[in-house]
């Protein structure tokens, strides 16, 4: 850990917390859309963790984690304790925050939880490609990680009424010697996230993690790019706070310091959040999907384990009578839990009604693409 970190106008003094900002987007009306920073640094060298909120504006739990974890003034934080340095991001979207919307209005309807720096391609596509305003800042936020970050964790929150969980994501080599260094971080960030604590789920399969330029995520960018360990977290629903969930992030957050040597001791209790007992790996799906338009009973509920051919969901017509085969009834055709149930009762055609959390026994370890 370098002794001299520095974010934005954020300085790190060696046994404080310091406030500064991150410059953003210019805006036409002046200035720019800055993103707040905080380093808490300790008085000891030690390994520097990144904890990230908010990229979605209508997100608001990874925001309030980092608050909790602080308290009022950082009040909360063992500083007197801390080996290392912890840079906090409430906000990577001030502008997404302020109108309460995914994406901010200058980059209206595309993710900004694509826009990190992606790896680079081995093949050129022979198109031009620019980089917007957006991606330009967190391009500029990716150098201040690769100079002062030896861990990442980027805090979410996913659809109303979901339980809280991690992603893991899948981890890509060129070529079989740089295979066994990415076996290295994959261990590495296994161990991650078994010291955060909260039940795990794989990502979407490769190609449909790539075709969703998830490696562009704030979480796939570090791991997949920069190489060093990092992971999603999903803290319930958006548009409010779970404080369970939340509870339990801070506790995970905790307990990653623990394991990193950034604080000393046995990790802490966990406070009780949703487990689903199951045996296996799992990783995301959005299953089942109605076959037409109508509206949606549901018939389970978030963290029930279900099994292959279990009925979860009733389709029916607005008088409420049974639309289709086997009285309305749909099916699941895998094994797992209910991660939440999609907002909303009424679908359109092929819209799915769950997201779950499937049986998954795919390698997570894999080449890059032919063009990466």
């Amino acid at each position: 850990m370098s002794t001299s970190i520095t974010v934005g106008s954020a300085r790190g003094i060696p046994g404080q917390i310091t406030y500064g900002s991150f410059e953003g987007v210019a805006l036409p009306t002046g200035g720019s859309d800055d993103m707040p920073v905080v380093i808490a640094q300790g008085r000891q060298d030690g390994p520097t963790l990144w904890i990230t909120g908010s990229i979605h504006g209508n997100e608001y739990s990874g925001m309030a984690v980092i608050h909790q974890l602080l308290g009022p003034g950082g009040t909360y934080f063992p500083l007197d304790e801390l080996c290392g340095a912890v840079i906090m991001i409430p906000t990577l979207n001030p502008a997404g925050l302020r109108t309460e919307s995914r994406s901010p209005y200058y980059n209206r309807g595309v993710d900004p939880n694509r826009q990190f720096p992606a790896p680079e391609r081995t093949q050129k596509n022979g198109e031009d490609d620019i980089p917007s305003g957006l991606e330009k800042a967190y391009a500029r936020l990716y150098e201040r990680i690769e100079a002062h970050g030896d861990y990442l964790i980027d805090l979410h929150n996913a659809v109303l009424g979901s339980i809280g969980f991690a992603f893991r994501d899948p981890v890509y080599y060129r070529d079989e010697a740089d295979r066994v260094e990415v076996q290295k971080l994959q261990q590495r960030n296994d161990d991650l996230l078994d010291a955060f604590g909260f039940p795990i789920i794989n990502e979407f399969p490769s190609a449909q993690y790539l075709k969703k330029n998830l490696h562009r995520s704030v979480s796939g960018a570090v791991l997949n790019k920069l190489r060093r360990p990092s992971f999603t977290v999903e803290l319930g629903g958006y548009l409010h706070v779970d404080y369970a969930i939340r509870d339990g992030a801070v506790a995970g957050l905790r307990n990653v310091m623990h394991w990193a040597g950034m604080l000393p001791g046995s990790p802490e209790p966990m406070p009780a959040i949703p487990r689903p007992k199951i045996d296996y790996q799992v990783r995301r799906m959005m299953h089942p999907r109605v076959p037409q338009s109508g509206i949606v009973k549901h018939l389970v509920d978030t963290g029930d384990v279900v099994r292959q051919g279990d009925p979860v969901a009733r389709l029916v017509d607005i008088w409420g009578r049974p639309i289709g085969p086997e009285n309305g009834l749909l099916f699941t055709e895998h094994d797992g839990y209910v991660v939440g149930r999609m907002q909303g009762e009424v679908y359109y055609e092929n819209e799915p009604v769950l997201w779950m959390a499937v049986r998954d026994d795919s390698e997570l370890l894999l080449p890059f693409p032919p063009d990466y």
